[in-house]
């Protein structure tokens, strides 16, 4: 909604950093930003990749137990 903001909000929040922390301090922080950002992305693959193979899991199964009631309970 606001992302015409985000260069601004960054850029001031970059110039912030400088002014207080100096050039190189400032330029770490970016780059931890930069790393968090990256993080939190693998973590949420690897989250998403988690709950497919559950649930992939759990269907298998359920599926080894319908056979298996049908195999008992359809028998002539």
């Amino acid at each position: 909604m606001f992302s015409f903001l985000v260069p601004l909000l960054t850029f001031r929040w970059q110039a912030m950093l400088e002014q207080l922390y100096g050039k190189h301090a400032a330029a770490l922080y970016a780059q931890a930003a930069d790393f968090n950002k990256t993080a939190r992305f693998y973590y949420m693959k690897a989250q998403d990749a988690y709950y497919l193979a559950n649930a992939q899991a759990s269907y298998d199964d359920w599926r080894r137990a319908r056979r298996q009631w049908d195999y008992f309970y359809r028998r002539k």
